[in-house]
């Protein structure tokens, strides 16, 4: 969610900052892209570009249908939600309508029936969608206030279904929704930073429990429990001026949980140039961090999403703002392979699925009004 991001103004006290700007024209990427001659692509693109939208795409999820069918669910600022065939990337259906603001983000659950569906969060509110036939599933959920910049779904402890959305730095308010029925779980979770969040995932830590982390424009990533709403750790901050920019939850191999964030400074550096950007791990179950931060010498974007390789190793894919994805182990936080281009504008969007034919694929969303497919393959 990149133009987001760089949209969105950060109140601190008194202070309004807009961020971050972008560096001079001419400066040069060109250690991001020296790799060894012996390095190969760790992903290889499959189909071509697929086109419809008419904005930016801001969001993209991957799911099922109820017959096995694996899908795309794409949000863009053309304010409209789309599905795409994960095997073959033709549309399914016509764009779902309704929405009359910006389009932030995108998800994907079930229902206690079974029933799939998609949530998507923008400027006027939270509205829920029929996966199987596009169609539009009870009225739209209003936020407390503003706008809703994140949503993600989960389960309870006692399995009941939840949406679990964001809205503006304002109201600091994180809301609970029951996927069921569409009303409040108990009180909104308040942010306790005057900052928005931006970044939502759900996810379980080793003894079971259900959580959701949160990332926001101050930087700071923080755990949840998504039973009771309450935080299960303080701020996960390395840099309290940082934006989270992107956020995932996945598994290493030895099965230790983990959250993976972003991070993107605000201004630029002494120099008028833009700073790197950061890939932090974080263990889901107790909050500290893994290993160390990972630089990504990117010029304000860094997307990310856990995935896993052909031979099941896992891996943290991250976009950014040349349009390029790249890959790194998430054992060791090394890279893998070189830099894979495509899109011609910044990434803002990536989601991680499995084909069909059981191919581990990314999926990419851009500023270029495109999405791609990539299968993931171990590097040579």
């Amino acid at each position: 969610m990149l133009v987001k991001a760089r949209a969105l103004a950060i109140a601190a006290g008194a202070l309004l900052v807009i961020g971050p700007l972008g560096p001079p024209a001419g400066r040069a990427v060109s250690d991001f892209r020296l790799v060894s001659e012996q390095r190969v692509a760790a992903a290889e693109p499959l189909g071509k570009p697929l086109k419809g939208h008419t904005g930016s795409v801001e969001a993209v999820a991957v799911g099922r249908r109820s017959d096995g069918t694996p899908v795309i669910v794409s949000g863009g600022s053309d304010k409209t939600v789309r599905i795409w065939s994960l095997d073959t990337g033709k549309a399914l259906g016509k764009p779902l309508r309704g929405h009359k603001g910006e389009i932030y983000d995108v998800a994907v659950g079930r229902r206690s029936d079974g029933t799939p569906v998609i949530v998507s969060g923008a400027d006027d509110d939270i509205r829920i969608w029929n996966l199987n036939t596009g169609k539009p599933v009870g009225k739209p959920l209003k936020a407390y206030k503003g706008g809703v910049y994140a949503v993600t779904t989960g389960k309870r402890a006692d399995g009941t279904p939840v949406i679990v959305s964001s809205g503006d730095a304002l109201t600091r308010d994180v809301e609970i929704w029951n996927l069921d029925t569409g009303k409040l779980i108990g009180k909104p979770a308040v942010n306790p930073f005057a900052f928005t969040v931006t970044q939502l995932v759900t996810g379980r830590r080793s003894d079971g429990t259900p959580v959701f982390v949160t990332g926001a424009t101050n930087g700071r990533a923080r755990i949840w429990n998504m039973n009771t709403g309450k935080p299960l750790s303080g701020s996960l901050s390395r840099c309290g001026i940082c934006l989270v920019e992107g956020l995932a939850v996945g598994k290493r191999s030895d099965g230790t949980p983990v959250a993976v964030s972003g991070d993107i400074p605000p201004y630029p550096d002494e120099d008028g140039g833009t700073p790197p950007s950061w890939i932090r791990i974080w263990n889901l179950d107790t909050g500290k961090p893994i290993g160390a931060s990972i630089e990504v010498p990117s010029r304000g974007g860094v997307e990310v999403v856990v995935g896993r390789r052909g031979d099941g190793s896992p891996v943290i894919v991250s976009g950014d703002d040349d349009g390029n994805l790249l890959m790194w182990d998430l054992d060791t936080g090394e890279r893998v392979g070189e830099p894979l281009g495509g899109h011609t504008r910044p990434i803002s969007a990536l989601a991680t699925g499995r084909r069909s034919d059981g191919t581990f694929v990314v999926v990419s969303g851009g500023m270029d009004r495109t999405i791609r497919i990539w299968s993931l393959r171990r590097a040579a």
